[in-house]
């Protein structure tokens, strides 16, 4: 009878043991600080306050309702368009910087353009328009690293040189 009483003693230790250890895994999860919000992250409803400042200042109501319908018909032309228009139409607001006067917009310049950068020959600016093509629009500068021939040490060199406009 001795040997069976040792064995429910070492089964009930076995659980107080497991049973305090999920007690710390959960005080540390618990415990853990909170990441930091990435740079210029603006959370949802600070944008939400944003927009409805002007309807709460009064004054004229047609014109943010006349802006929100434009945002939304443009929100829809672009939802209509297909994804192979999307990507590869220019927005109308975006204008394309000439080689010499500023910076070049990556996801909108011809191959041509993309040779103006600093370290960019014509089959690197080449392989950036096909990278483009067949993947999308950049969304950062760092997006540049999936293009064959380009590593941290270019990009770094291009960067003054570059923008990202969507």
């Amino acid at each position: 009878m001795k040997t069976k009483r040792t064995g429910i003693d070492r089964q009930l230790l076995l659980i107080g043991l497991l049973f305090l250890a999920a007690i710390a895994l959960a005080a540390s999860a618990f415990a853990r600080p909170r990441a930091a919000a990435p740079t210029g992250w603006i959370p949802v409803n600070a944008e939400v306050e944003q927009a409805l400042k002007p309807l709460e200042q009064g004054g004229d109501e047609k014109k943010p309702v006349a802006k929100a319908a434009q945002v939304h018909e443009k929100a829809a032309e672009s939802h209509a368009a297909s994804p192979a228009e999307s990507r590869s139409s220019k927005p109308a607001d975006v204008v394309k910087p000439k080689a010499g006067m500023g910076k070049i917009d990556i996801n909108h310049a011809t191959a041509e353009e993309l040779d103006a950068i600093p370290g960019i020959g014509a089959a690197k600016a080449k392989s950036i328009v096909e990278d483009r093509k067949k993947n999308g629009l950049f969304r950062k500068a760092d997006d540049l690293l999936r293009v064959k021939g380009i590593g941290p040490k270019l990009l770094e060199k291009m960067k003054s040189s570059i923008v990202v406009q969507p």
